[in-house]
């Protein structure tokens, strides 16, 4: 009798064992489905506030939200303004609009109709170089009338679009206007068109002294019109050369093949010359040798669409 009971008992702790394991194996495994699942519609992120950079001057803007990364290329909107940022170049954006700024005491390269800025510096593939990647998009005729730069500036483009296999002087280039510097030299000018638009794009470099050619200043600049003429796009992207010096210090090391920069030495020197050589120095070089890419940069800019 005791051998019968001690078997009862035992069958029932089995019995009571296995509904535990049973429990256990049944509530422990999370819903596949909430695991793997992305919410319908994603909260922005809350940008920071961006400066926006006209060589070393500050303009307050309202963002719009930031767009989100996505692969392998990231396509935003900002209005007016869609564009499709390969991933090589960028993996986001953010945007920033400018009120209107044409006070008597404001300087001219910070003054504006009101515009846009998309920018790419939190997302870009380029840190810590002396332009910040965006892409500015103004009121063509009210920028004309407010600035005399950006006059020049649509006016060298018009020229320039009407003859394009006619490369410009050095001055006769259209400029960024709201740059209180000067080009110093420019290479792989070339015409480029957008879904709505065309302009020019050319590997540059800006200064306000004759500066020595280097990785940390050259950018790639598009500057062009929609075909109806009512927005203005200035783009401003950094890349790199392996022709280059990498900063313009005095000490930094110069490439194999590379223009030394005779100004240091001799401050009398003849810089057009050291300029004319650096430019074909750079149009030597394949575009694929560009980081970016000359070819991925392009598609950038050949996304681009401005609504009306």
């Amino acid at each position: 009798m005791k051998k019968l009971t001690s078997y009862i008992i035992l069958f029932i702790v089995t019995i009571l064992t296995c509904v535990s394991c049973i429990a256990v194996t049944v509530e422990a495994p999370a819903n596949p489905a909430t695991s793997t699942a992305l919410p319908a519609t994603l909260e922005p992120a809350t940008p920071t506030p961006e400066i926006f950079i006209a060589l070393t001057q500050a303009i307050p803007g309202e963002f719009q939200p930031t767009q989100p990364p996505a692969s392998p290329e990231t396509t935003v909107t900002y209005a007016p303004l869609t564009v499709t940022i390969p991933q090589a170049i960028a993996d986001g954006a953010s945007g920033l609009n400018f009120p209107r700024a044409d006070g008597d005491d404001a300087p001219w390269w910070e003054k504006t109709p009101g515009h846009l800025q998309v920018n790419l510096a939190d997302y870009y593939v380029l840190q810590g170089k002396l332009h910040q990647p965006a892409i500015y998009v103004y009121p063509a005729m009210s920028y004309v009338e407010l600035s005399p730069a950006a006059f020049e500036s649509i006016h060298r483009l018009n020229n320039y679009l009407y003859a394009p296999n006619n490369v410009p002087a050095l001055d006769q280039l259209p400029g960024v206007p709201f740059f209180n510097a000067q080009i110093l030299f420019a290479a792989h000018i070339q015409p480029v068109s957008f879904q709505n638009g065309k302009g020019i794009r050319y590997i540059s470099e800006y200064g306000q002294y004759p500066a020595p050619a280097n990785n940390t200043e050259l950018f790639y600049n598009f500057i062009g019109l929609t075909s109806d003429g009512e927005h203005y796009i200035v783009a401003i992207l950094p890349l790199t050369s392996p022709a280059l010096a990498e900063t313009p210090d005095a000490g930094a090391p110069l490439p194999r093949g590379g223009i030394p920069y005779p100004y240091l030495a001799d401050p009398t020197a003849n810089m057009d010359a050291y300029y004319i050589a650096v430019t074909d120095l750079l149009n030597d070089q394949l575009p694929e040798s560009f980081n970016p890419t000359l070819g991925e940069l392009d598609q950038l800019i050949q996304s681009m669409r401005v609504e009306p």
